[in-house]
């Protein structure tokens, strides 16, 4: 791995700390600096729903748009923001997906309003399609990936 790998990681991590609100303390001591597997625990125990609207807005995803991601009703959404009830563990993982493809648009366009437009339109990349669509899938999201990774080292598309 590389050092600029590692850096990248690095700010990946951060940045995904940040959209979900989170704090130190809500990571597990040991996994903290082990990459990406510090997000383990809190999807396998579930995102609470206070983090998941801060996801929300910082995507400007409206309810609708929110809970056809998840592969869950309206209603359903509705509801686990009444009960302030976690995610499951799959809801959890989608969340982790959508803010990880988010934080990385971040770094890549140096601005979180780029990035959150960028997600929103249809890329020629992508086929034509929306990103944030084509997330919703994990072949999907390292396709969106891929193409962040081409627009970083100037590849065209």
């Amino acid at each position: 791995m590389t050092t600029a790998r590692v850096y990248e990681t690095d700010q990946i991590k951060k940045k995904i700390i940040a959209t979900l609100g989170l704090k130190d303390s809500e990571l597990k001591p040991k996994e903290r600096d082990k990459g990406m597997l510090a997000f383990d625990a809190l999807i396998r125990k579930g995102i609470p729903y206070a983090k998941v609207q801060l996801v929300k807005a910082a995507l400007n995803l409206t309810d609708n748009e929110f809970a056809d991601y998840l592969g869950i009703s309206l209603r359903t959404l509705q509801r686990k923001r009444d009960s302030h009830k976690a995610l499951s563990i799959p809801e959890s993982d989608r969340i982790y997906r959508m803010v990880k493809i988010y934080a990385l648009a971040v770094i890549v366009l140096e601005d979180q309003g780029m990035a959150q437009k960028w997600l929103h339109r249809p890329q020629r990349g992508l086929g034509g399609r929306v990103p944030i669509q084509v997330i919703q899938t994990e072949a999907g999201a390292q396709e969106v990936e891929d193409l962040l990774e081409k627009i970083e080292f100037g590849v065209l598309v």
